[in-house]
């Protein structure tokens, strides 16, 4: 059981983060827990971030800044655990907000025995427009044995996102294996940190402010480093459809979602020069065509498993692509313009109780 004002330490990645940084930390330092430090791991910054930080650790004594070469998020945030204290974990970025009891929410979750991660809902938003993200299945649960597998896999309550989660800080002990690819890093953290966790705990408020960045890597254009995730994460994936054959269709599906995202971000020639990919995803959803039967028709596997690379229907694939995609799970770009759009409360979201 927690210390009800047991040291949580905020790991905060920073690389060039001029624009919002100062409203982050802000938000930060608004914490109605009592006892926290905020360790910002600035990733070799190119702008003023590192004025930003100077002048803030000047001002509040539970900021530190480590300054290291730039290495990619996933490498600042296992730095991050390197220097934290507490007794317990939580992670930031950069650009967002958080709300006042975003810490003492998580940590008043935490009071229960064997919890060893306590996940909160969050906020969408660009500028002032904000969304909540769906709602959980109920106000508050936890689950235990291979329920967190499904959830993860599922992507719905649990979803692959470290910033709306505390984690307890012996879950570190032993380090997690650090991405060298920036897309949907968070996932592969979580799914190597999964194995350690006996209990999980929800709390249906939401008291994290993303805030949409279009140039962010899930939106981005393709990066042959996107490559990786297919690599790395999709193994994952599967290592947990082999070791747990219950989970398989659940494994494969977000394997499939993941591969299907990265190809649907490829220009025509990308998706001519990185055939193999499409290839072999199209023999993987052909042998679980059972699996998907409801999703993908037998005739679309087979046929994106034979396309003629050397004249593909390129305006075809790509549409097909983005529409299995979506089909499979992962949000695109236009599920998040359309959030500009919605009707929302116009108070702005930094005043939000």
């Amino acid at each position: 059981m927690a210390d009800p004002e047991a040291l949580i330490s905020v790991i905060m990645p920073v690389y060039n983060a001029e624009k919002y940084l100062a409203e982050a930390l802000d938000s930060l330092l608004a914490q109605d827990y009592p006892n926290y430090e905020i360790i910002c791991v600035d990733d070799g910054s190119m702008d003023t971030s590192k004025v930003i930080l100077a002048a803030y650790t000047r001002e509040n004594p539970r900021i530190h800044v480590v300054r290291v070469q730039n290495g990619g998020q996933a490498r600042a945030r296992q730095i991050g655990i390197d220097h934290a204290s507490g007794d317990l974990i939580t992670f930031m970025d950069s650009d967002d907000l958080v709300h006042p009891q975003w810490l003492s929410t998580m940590a008043d979750g935490m009071k229960a025995p064997r919890v060893d991660m306590v996940v909160v809902n969050y906020y969408n938003y660009i500028g002032s427009t904000k969304m909540k993200a769906r709602a959980f299945r109920e106000s508050t649960f936890k689950i235990e044995g291979d329920d967190k597998y499904r959830y993860w896999l599922e992507d719905r309550d649990l979803r692959g996102y470290l910033w709306n989660k505390l984690f307890r800080a012996e879950l570190f002990e032993q380090p997690v294996p650090v991405a060298n690819f920036n897309l949907l890093e968070d996932a592969y953290f979580i799914g190597h940190l999964l194995p350690r966790i006996d209990q999980i705990g929800f709390i249906d408020e939401p008291r994290y402010y993303y805030r949409f960045n279009a140039t962010s890597s899930v939106h981005a254009k393709f990066q042959k480093r996107d490559l990786e995730a297919i690599h790395q994460l999709g193994a994952v994936f599967l290592t947990l459809a082999r070791e747990k054959p219950e989970l398989t269709s659940l494994a494969v599906r977000r394997y499939a979602a993941l591969s299907l995202f990265v190809l649907s971000k490829m220009s025509p020639r990308q998706l001519v020069k990185n055939w193999g990919y499409v290839r072999q995803l199209g023999m993987v959803l052909g042998q679980y065509t059972r699996e998907f039967q409801d999703v993908i028709s037998a005739g679309d596997v087979n046929d994106l498993a034979t396309e003629n690379p050397d004249k593909p229907n390129k305006t075809s694939l790509t549409g097909r692509l983005r529409a299995w995609s979506q089909l499979l799970g992962l949000p695109t770009f236009d599920d998040l313009n359309k959030l500009a759009k919605a009707d929302d409360d116009p108070e702005d979201v930094k005043r939000e109780s």
